[in-house]
Parts: structure tokens; sequence; C-alpha cells
């Protein structure tokens, strides 16, 4: 129903707006959105010109939409077939202005415009008048020869001013003197919204400047001059073309170690429309030299990626480069801190680099690692890609590099960008000029669309800054308001998500938002209710109009309100500031199970101690009093002769200048509202753990805590005379139960030197645990020695089968802790083939040290019936060298098996060695990941030849390679033990013949082997022999090795953890915790194989988690708590 003019537009066109007291409009995406203003328009159609009322939009994807009012208007018709729009009313014609305007020419004899760029051009009218003016440009020579004028107002003197001139072709272009660029209008408007004021004498030329920056219209006509000034001597840091200075203060590195293999992954599918997409971007960064043509090993996919408009964006998928890359820590700044610092400002400007990352260098050394693969061939980057893990330290480096000694003084930075802040304007100039020269100097360019100069208030980093203050940005808490209700768990999480980067906005968040936090536990069915769609309402509507919080002043007066509730802690940081309270941040979080147990008092002291870490960045060193609602807490800095937790919590606190002030509930309720809190402050310091247990529990609380708990009430009231029932739990031991001043005991005849045993509640039980099983001092210890720790002082009903429930269903005790029982998993022998290379194995052993052949790796091959041996010196263990073996050692020789047993390297999961047994027949079994023994026969003799040749080889390890055959002949032609004949006599039917048989006399021995039916007969015979042989010789170790085995079965749904011995750098291998999960089992693949899933309540934030093949030694049970 609305003609739409952009907010960038508007501005550009110096138009008047009027305020917005309408309601909000619907975009065509059906999304709410509120105009900044209206304001009215010339349009111009075939020649006529009509005015327009537009509704302004801040973020508009088009300038100009001419909507339902403008087209109803003038009867349109849309011709989509012939694109064509025809009105059907006649326009209202009106005078064109230009009849009234003077000309503007060039005064300068000769002037040069560079490709796509803009420059400061000498002009004057005819008549000698002096004042403000309205520039515009010639439309003729806009579309004749693509030269344009920055539309505004400038100043004339004596008929003569400079307009920017910006030629949009490819190719330079001269200006003649006399040359007609523009007309003027002369204007009274002292408020005149931009002015170009430059020097004009036709000796100076300015250099490049961007057509267009964006300064606040509010500030006066004096003041802007100085500003243009200053952007105009620095002209050249805006970006006028396409293409890119690259910066000489550092270059980006990609390090990897040297052992680390290159990457290379074949390109992705993609369709003719985006394949299309894809080459014009390539050429458009080869055009910019932003790309090079690559050779290299390395080669990542490249990935498009549909923006909000519907256009795709170019990604390369770097995630497989930045495994291996080693990460670079470098800090970004903390974003509380950074806003924290524009207190006071009065004056800001923003700068935006354009495309930051394509400004830095990629290293010639790295460069190869940038490379991917399209459909039309291999590229890689000159300069630093967007995608790389290491890229925003390496930027934010270069920035405050280049900013070195402005930051935090007169700029701030946050990766690309930066924010000049002053109080007044004179220091505003002075900062900008300084921040300027040193992005001058570093080579830098800036981008002038995304420039704001000398506004009264600032958009930084998702926030709204001004001298009152600092707010959410509204085109930020626009996402709230339009987010959907949640339809699942996920959904809620990924909702208070977002309002939480807010929170420190909203009083009351934490009780706001406990409905929609409880559906997201574990334990809880997702069930949308009533208090949850207020819930989420509320939360809606605070973030769409929040308060203004007050910037953080050292100097003024500072208090922090606490108050605790039974269920959480709320915090306020106020300051008085020029007489009126301001809240500067908010905060809450939860209490722990053992926190929720603490008396008032202790809640209560617990606040402070929580709040005043919280707020230590801006407390510490300056006075400041905590306002509580609890009187007693009055006492807490000045505790005499403290003990237990309140000692250690009174020492924590003698660091701060600190006062406690008591102050009544009913004027306490900005904290109080936030204590009722179920949601964390995202940030926030926890109390440490070991201030979170029993430890500071007095006979009172306990005597209380006792007797809330029903079973031990019931008890202590029989004690008492009182006559209730005593469980049954209890019945057996009554005469050992004691009363002692008001707190339950159990008489004790263990050995401990306590004669009375604490008889603990059910509340206090978990704090129990935590104190004699977590804790550092009891060190994670297992069933036994918990249980006789905790019985030194301790008593509960069913004490051995709790301790045996807790310690074996700790976490961490179950990540690293080995079953104290057999390992699990009975041998399966491998059914021997009835025929020689029907079944065999193969492995990679190395890498060796490089022999004098270049060799590294030896292949090997055993053959499952005969155990004769193929073996071969490779220079490496790529898949080509695999198959190359494959196919001329064992296919050529003995013929293509019917079975391939390997691991699971990646020699041998090669799509060519795949093809390769593919086009043999060959079925390739793989054994399960950090499990060989599945190729156990294989890997015997990989122990075997390395033994072997370990006796020859020579002093400098160079010779391995040239006894590999000699040893290998050894190897075949030795009696097996299993087999009780040679490897060689099972394959060619015969005793294999020596030099040694043929220097020594001996008698032959006529056994009829001349007739070949004999000889092949007797050859099968000893060959079935020999597998009769392997079959009990592996009966006989089943037995052996089943003795310290167990047979453990899992169920499909069933919840496991997976041995997986990874290493980290850095780290001792004695420390890593070695088991990972919780997995759960999808279905077993055969009596010792699970294909198992990682537990959908733990899920991947990268990628879609895979299944894995695991063999059940690598499995133990995980037990919930």
């Amino acid at each position: 129903d609305y003609s739409v003019l952009s907010g960038r537009l508007s501005r550009r066109l110096r138009k008047v707006m009027t305020s917005w007291d309408g309601p909000q409009i619907r975009t065509a995406g059906g999304h709410l959105i509120t105009p900044v203003g209206r304001c009215t328009a010339r349009v111009e159609i075939h020649g006529e010109t009509c005015p327009v009322q537009f509704v302004v939009l801040q973020d508009c994807s088009r300038d100009v939409i001419l909507g339902m009012d403008f087209l109803c208007e003038y009867g349109a018709i849309i011709d989509l077939a012939e694109n064509r729009l025809t009105l059907r009313k006649p326009v209202p014609s009106v005078e064109d202005p230009k009849a009234t305007l003077a000309a503007v020419r060039v005064l300068a004899s000769h002037v040069n415009l560079p490709p796509l760029s803009s420059v400061f051009v000498p002009v004057g009218t005819e008549e000698a008048t002096c004042g403000l003016a309205l520039l515009e440009g010639s439309i003729q020579l806009l579309l004749g020869r693509g030269i344009g004028i920055a539309r505004g107002v400038t100043e004339l003197h004596d008929g003569r001013t400079v307009a920017l001139v910006t030629n949009f072709r490819q190719e330079s272009q001269h200006l003649t003197k006399g040359t007609a660029v523009g007309y003027v209008e002369e204007i009274q408007d002292s408020a005149a919204i931009a002015v170009i004021s430059e020097d004009t004498s036709p000796t100076q030329h300015k250099g490049t400047t961007p057509s267009e920056l964006d300064i606040d219209p509010s500030l006066p006509a004096p003041q802007r001059r100085q500003l243009t000034d200053v952007l105009a001597e620095f002209s050249e840091c805006f970006a006028t073309s396409s293409r890119l200075r690259q910066t000489a203060v550092a270059k980006h590195r990609i390090v990897t170690d040297d052992d680390v293999p290159p990457i290379h992954q074949s390109p992705y599918r993609v369709s003719v429309k985006e394949r299309e997409t894809i080459q014009k971007q390539v050429q458009e960064m080869l055009d910019d030299d932003i790309l090079q043509p690559s050779s290299s090993p390395w080669a990542s996919p490249v990935v498009l990626v549909k923006k909000k408009d519907g256009t795709l964006r170019f990604c390369v998928d770097y995630r497989r480069l930045n495994a291996v890359t080693k990460k670079d820590v470098y800090p970004l700044p903390r974003i509380d801190d950074t806003l924290d610092r524009l207190r006071h400002t009065r004056y800001f400007s923003s700068m935006d680099l354009k495309s930051g990352y394509w400004q830095i260098e990629v290293d010639e050394r790295d460069r190869e690692k940038t490379a991917f693969v399209t459909p039309d061939g291999l590229y890689e980057f000159k300069v630093m890609p967007f995608g790389l893990c290491t890229a925003p330290a390496t930027f934010q480096r270069v920035m405050d590099t280049v900013l070195t000694g402005l930051k935090w003084q007169s700029c701030l930075v946050y990766l690309d960008d930066v924010v000049v802040f002053s109080q007044d304007f004179d220091e505003h100039l002075k900062r900008l000029r300084a921040v300027l020269q040193a992005i001058k100097t570093a080579g830098l360019t800036l981008k002038p669309t995304k420039c704001r100069f000398a506004y009264g208030e600032l958009k930084f980093l998702g926030h709204v800054v001004s001298s009152e203050g600092v707010r959410p940005d509204p085109a930020k808490t626009s996402a709230v308001a339009e987010f959907p209700r949640p339809s699942d768990k996920k959904a809620i999480r990924r909702f208070l998500g977002l309002c939480a980067y807010y929170r420190r906005f909203v009083q009351d968040f934490a009780k706001i938002s406990a409905p929609l936090t409880h559906l997201t536990k574990d334990a809880v069915k997702f069930h949308w209710a009533e208090e949850q769609e207020r819930a989420f309402d509320e939360l809606k509507r605070r973030l769409q109009t929040p308060p203004i919080l007050g910037h953080f002043d050292q100097h003024a007066e500072t208090e922090i309100h606490t108050d605790a509730s039974n269920s959480g802690l709320g915090a306020v940081l106020v300051q008085l500031q020029e007489g009126t309270e301001r809240v500067i941040a908010y905060a809450s979080r939860t209490l722990s199970k053992a926190e929720q147990n603490y008396s008032t008092t202790e809640k209560e002291c617990l606040a402070v101690v929580w709040a005043i870490t919280k707020f230590r960045p801006y407390i510490y060193g300056n006075p400041f009093r905590v306002v509580t609602d609890h009187h007693s807490l009055c006492w807490l800095a000045n505790l005499k002769d403290p003990s237990g937790r309140l000692a250690r919590w009174s020492l924590r606190l003698q660091e701060f200048d600190m006062t406690v002030v008591y102050k009544s509930g009913r004027k306490h309720s900005d904290a109080d509202c936030l204590s009722r809190a179920p949601v964390e402050t995202p940030g926030c310091t926890d109390v440490d753990d070991d201030e979170c247990f029993l430890g500071a529990v007095d006979t009172d609380d306990m005597a209380r805590l006792q007797r809330d708990d029903p079973e031990l009430r019931a008890l202590i009231e029989n004690l008492e005379g009182r006559g209730s029932t005593v469980p049954r739990v209890f019945s057996r031991a009554l005469p050992t139960f004691a009363i002692r001043r008001g707190v339950l005991y159990k008489k004790n005849f263990g050995t401990s030197n306590s004669p009375w045993l604490l008889v603990v509640p059910t509340s206090l039980r978990e704090d129990i645990f935590q104190a004699c099983h977590d804790d550092p001092t009891s060190g994670h210890l297992g069933y036994s020695r918990t249980l006789a720790r905790i019985r030194e002082k301790y008593y509960w009903p069913k004490l051995p089968k709790t301790v045996h429930l807790y310690t074996r269903s700790c976490h961490e005790c179950q990540r690293r802790k080995k079953p104290p029982s057999k390992p699990a998993g009975l041998l399966q022998p491998i059914t021997p083939p009835t025929k020689p290379f029907q079944q065999i194995g193969m492995d990679l052993l190395g890498p060796f040290p490089p022999s004098t052949l270049g060799n590294r790796w030896i292949i090997v091959a055993t053959d499952y019936l005969t155990r004769y041996a193929e073996t071969k010196a490779l220079p490496s263990g790529t898949a080509v060298e695999v198959a190359k073996f494959f196919i001329e050692s064992i296919v050529l020789r003995h013929g293509a098996p019917e079975v391939l047993i390997t691991d699971r390297g990646s020699s041998f999961m090669a799509q060519l060695t795949q093809e390769i047994l593919r086009l043999s027949h060959t079925d390739h079994r793989r054994t399960t990941a950090y499990h060989p023994q599945t190729n156990g026969l294989t890997e015997r003799l990989n122990k075997t030849i390395a033994d072997m040749i370990s006796m020859y080889v020579d002093v400098e390890h160079k010779t391995w390679d040239e006894v590999l055959p000699y040893v290998t002949f050894a190897y075949n032609t030795a009696v097996q033990e299993t087999t009780g004949v040679t490897p060689f006599q099972l394959v060619y039917g015969r005793k294999v013949t020596t030099m040694l048989d043929s220097m020594l006399p001996h008698e032959p021995v006529d056994d009829g082997s001349d007739d070949a039916q004999v000889v092949a007969q007797r050859a099968e015979e000893v060959r079935q022999l020999a597998r009769l042989r392997i079959q009990d010789q592996q009966h006989v170790d089943a037995g052996r090795y089943n003795l310290r085995r167990r047979d453990v079965h899992f169920q499909p749904g069933d919840r496991v953890w997976v041995w997986t011995p990874i290493r980290r750098r850095g780290l001792s291998e004695k420390l890593l915790k070695r088991y990972f999960g919780p997995y759960k089992v999808l279905r077993r693949l055969g009596d010792l194989i699970y294909e198992v899933l990682p537990d959908g309540t733990r899920p991947s934030r990268r990628r879609q988690p895979r299944p894995e093949v695991v063999h059940v030694v690598r499995l133990k049970p995980y037990y919930e708590r």
C-alpha cells in the first residue's frame, strides 16, 4: 500500500522527513517493520515529473519501490511479458527545474578522470554569485559518457566551487575547459545538509575520494566544512573501484605440521545455474587480482550459500584444512569492555574496511593451501579468504598493529569495524585525522557506504551507543519479534540464546524466561502451555522496548543491589550519575542443588560474593556499597573469627573497598525479582565447587533438614516418644540411634575414632558424595574407598547401594577408568580357507629410514591357508603403489583372491584400490578402528619380518630393503609351528631346493614324484592336513583367550562409551580421558561388531554425526545419574 524510499537514498537526496506516527507495515516477506519517517520526492516518468509521497525504511533492498498507492492513482498496467509499465491516467506536468538553473562548466584547461574514480574539479557559472546553492549533475553527460556529479549543497565564491566528478567507465576520460557538467540553483537554507568546500584554485587538485560520505545532517555548516576538509585530505583511503590494495603490515600464515599430507577433495556437484554463478564470481576475483590459477596438491570444494535476498554467496569449504591448521589464539576484544569505553562520548565516527580480509595477503608459502576446486579448474587465493579458522586472529592482529597507540584512547576496533569517539568536535577531528593517517600509512581501504561521520549515536556490535547510554539495536531485536512460536526444545534454545545476548537490558529476565527454560531440560517432556506462551510474548515485548543502560563512570557513586531466593541469585549494578540513579547492568544465575540447601543468611551472602565477582571489572579499586534486604549481612565485611565457608567468603571480599547497607525488601525490588532465576547469566563467574557442600551447615540447620526428611522425621519422633511408626529400614537397628543436641546420630561400631555417625538427610547426600568422591581431596576414587570415607563420619539407609550407584554413574570416572572386570569380547577365529590365496591379509609396515634406493615402506601380504608371504619395498604407501603390488605380486602370481583383509588405512580405502578390487571380484573386509587383532595373522608377520631384517641391516639402516627378499624367502621356507610344513611346500607341492642341497651330497628319494597326478594329490592332502591343524590350534587358542574375556552383548538403543586413544599436542597421554560419549547403539553387525552414533542429546554443531563401526572391546555401558 506504500511507496518506499530507502534510508540510504533519502540521505543522499537530503530529503526532509516528517516523523512516522502510523502502525508498523508488513513487507512482501511477511515481516513487520517500523518506518523511520515520510518524505516527498519527484519522480521522472517518460520525461514527465510528478511528486510522490514516500515511506522511508532504514534497511531496504531497493532504493525506490513504487507501491500500490502510486500504481492505483495513475491506473498502472504491468505487462510482464513485454516488461512494460503503462499509466492510463496522465502524469501531471511539472516545470523542468533545469530551465531556470545556471549551468556549471569546467574551469580547468584539462582534467583527467581515471577509470572508476572520483576527482574534485574546479567549476563555475557565468554569473559571479555567492552563497549556498544546490548542485546537480547533467543527465546527458551521465548517459552519454558515464560521467556523473555528486548531488548536494555547495558554497559558491564569485560563481566558483568544486564538484565531485565521477568516471563510471572502465577507461580514462578527459574533460576540457568549458564542458557543462551540471547545474546550480541558489538556496537560502542555512541548515544545509552537506557542503562541498574546497580550494578552487585551478592549480590545486585533490586526490581520489568517494562520491558520497554519510555525515550527520544535524552538524552545523562550519563543522561540516572542517570535517569535509579532513575527509578530502585522506580521500585515497576510500575505495572508488572494485580492485583493492594489500597492506604490508603482515601476511597471513596457514601453519600445519610437516607430517600432514595435502588435503584434496573433489568438487561438489552443482546445477547449471550454480556453475554459471561460480564461473562468474571466479572470473570477477581473477579480474580483481584476488585469485590466481593453481597447481597445488591441496584442494577444497566450493559451496554456494543462499543469502536472504535469494542470491548465492560464493564460499570455500575449508573445514578439513582448518582441522589440521595450528590455531592462533590472538584475542578478540570483549564486547562489554568495548561498549564501556564509549562513555561520555558525544561524537561517533564509524568506518568499515572494504572486503577487509582481501586487503591482507596470504604468505607465498601457504597460498597453495587455500586452493579450491571448481568444475572448471583449480585456483588459489593471493589474499586472505573467508572461512579460515585463523583469519579473524590475523585480521585483529593487523588492525591492532595499525592502530597502535590509538586503540582504546582515540578509537576502538573490532575486526573490520573502527570507531572514533570523542567528547568535543575539535578533539574528534584530531582523532579522526590520526586514525585515517594510520589507515593510509598501512595501505588499507575503507568502504565509503559503510562509513558514518560525526553522529551523536552509533550502531556497534549489535547495540546502539550514545552519550545517554547503551540499548539493543532495533534491527537486531526485530529477529526476536519475528521469531515463530517454538515447536520443539531445539527451537526454544535458539530463542533463549537470541534473547540472552541482550539479557543485561531486561530486568527480571530470569523470572520471565523460567517457563521456557524448564522445557529445555532433558527430563521434561515438551508441552507448550499458557505459561510458556505468556513468557514467550513477554520476552518479545520487553526486547522491543528495552531500557537504555548507562555507561559506567569510575568517579560516580556505585552500588550493587543483591538478593537471593530459593532458586537463584540476582544482582543490579547501579550508579548515581548527575543526580539520577542509572542502571549499568542486570545479572542473575541459578542455585545448584547444594546451594539450595543453604540457610537464608548463607544464600544472601553467596549472592553478595557472586555479584562482586561478576562486576569485579567495574568495581575493583573503587569504593562501592552493597545494598541487601538481609540485615544480618551488615557484619559480613567485618566478620570476627569466621570459619568454614563464611571464612573463605570473608577473605575473598577483603580486597574490595565495600560497605554493606541494609534496605528493606519493599525498597529492594530490582534485585529481588532477578533472584527468582532459573536461567544463567552468560559469562558469569560461579562460586568455587569447594564452597558448595556441607562445610558450614550448623546444628540448627541440620536438625531442621533432618526433620524435613519424611523417613528421618518418623524415626526422630519415635525416639522423642511421640509414638510414630519407625520405618522398616531403621527398625532392626533402632537401639543404635540417639538424638544429641537436637541432631540425630547413629552409634558407630566401626574402626573410626568417631563414636557417633551423623545421620544424613536425603537433601544433603549429594553434597556428601561431592565432598567424599568428586572433590580433589577425595580423588574420584572407586566404590570401596568412597564407601570407607563416608562411613567414617556419616550414615544413611542403604549406604553401600547408593555409593555404588553414585560411583558407577560418575561422568568423569566413566570417561577415564577402564571396566574393573575382564575385557569384553570372546575370540572369534577366522575360518581357514580351502585353497591357497583364496583369502589373504595385507598391511603396510613402516615408515623406515629412507634406504639407499629411496624406499620407506614395506607392503606385506600373507595367505590365510598356507601362511605364504609376499613382500615389497615401496618409496611411499600411496594407493597407486598398493594397487600395483596387488596386481603384480598377488593376482599375476597366485590369481585374484576371494577375500582381502586390511585395516582402514587411506591407501586401502582409496577409490583406485576399491576399483581394482571390484574388477577382480575380491571381497574387501576391513578391520574396525583401533582393533588390529582382526587381521592378527598379518600383524604377526609384520613383527617377524621386522625382527629378521634387524639381524642384517647396516648401522645406518640404509640397506633394509636389500635384505627384504632374502628374509622373506627364509620365512616362506621355514616350517610353521601351526601347520608343521613350510609355506613354500603348501603352495608349490614340493620342498624347496637350496644352495646347501647342491653343495652337500644326499641320497635322492624315489617317491613316484614324476607322476603329476600323484604330486597334485599329495599336495592337496598336505594342504588339508595343514587346514585341520590350523583349526585345532585356533580351538586351543580360543579356549586360552576366552579365560580372560567376557561375553558381552548390547541391544539397539543402549547408551555406551567408546574407547578412542586420541593424542593432543602439548598434553600428557597418561592424563587424557579415553572414553567418549555417550553413544547410542544402532544395530549389531556381528557377534563382536556394533554400529553406534553419538547420542542425540549431545549433537555436533559443525556437522551431522555419522555412524561408527566399533569392536565390542572398545565399548562399555553408559550409566546415567
